[in-house]
């Protein structure tokens, strides 16, 4: 019985030392500092423009903002309507730096224009020698080849801007767009522009609540400097090259 006694009273002293290992062992565990292990909150770039806020004020100064790609191929199809007739377009546009090539396509017609932005050559398909003219200083891509950009937007008298905000269209890359509408004397412009390329996918013009002009992007190529594509596309009708890269 003696025996026996001594044993419990071992097995309870064991007991008891190994539960206060345990449990200093417990104690001992120091657990991370909230404050610490928290990841720094990451503060917006004061001079990135916070896009959910474009409004009719900002977005002249945020399309501004904004480049196109120094090497690209773009069509669109542009409508005209006026008096009841209606006109469609078929451009494309190759885009080499300062070099602009577009090829405009209407009703069996197709017309050719190449520009460095001092000189432009004109001439239709078939013909053997181009017009050469000589570009205003001042002229935008708009007023040279006919087919809009995003510039257009920045160049509206800001008093008659009536609309800017940042939408998604999922008809365009990653279907972030900056859209923008003006009106002056009773025409209104409407614009939507990429936010990843800084191109015009679409301009609408509007009298009297029709849709008098429509150009809308159909395809968009983002090309490298010395892309093939370019090899015959600055070329006149003669064969000569006149703007070298």
């Amino acid at each position: 019985m003696f025996i026996l006694a001594t044993l419990a009273v071992i097995v309870v002293i064991g007991a008891l030392f190994i539960g206060n290992i345990r449990q200093n062992k417990r104690d001992a565990i120091v657990l991370p500092d909230a404050a610490q292990s928290s990841q720094p909150e990451l503060q917006p770039d004061e001079n990135e423009p916070a896009l959910l806020e474009v409004t009719r004020e900002n977005v002249q100064s945020i399309v501004r903002s904004l480049h196109r790609p120094q090497y690209y191929h773009q069509t669109y199809t542009i409508t005209r309507q006026m008096n009841g007739a209606v006109s469609e377009t078929s451009a494309e546009l190759w885009v080499a730096d300062t070099r602009v090539c577009a090829v405009l396509t209407s009703a069996g017609a197709e017309k050719h224009i190449l520009t460095d932005g001092e000189t432009l050559y004109v001439w239709y398909a078939g013909d053997e020698t181009a017009r050469t003219l000589a570009a205003s200083k001042d002229a935008t891509m708009d007023e040279l080849i006919g087919i809009p950009t995003y510039e257009q937007v920045g160049a509206m008298p800001p008093a008659s801007i009536t609309d800017g905000e940042f939408i998604t269209d999922d008809r365009y890359d990653s279907g972030q767009q900056i859209f923008a509408a003006s009106e002056e004397d009773g025409v209104r412009r409407e614009c939507w522009i990429s936010l990843s390329y800084g191109l015009l996918t679409e301009s609408i013009l509007k009298s009297g609540g029709e849709t008098i002009y429509d150009a809308i992007q159909t395809g968009l190529e983002i090309l490298a400097a010395g892309d093939e594509t370019f090899e015959d596309v600055f070329t006149l009708p003669d064969g000569t090259v006149p703007f070298q890269e």
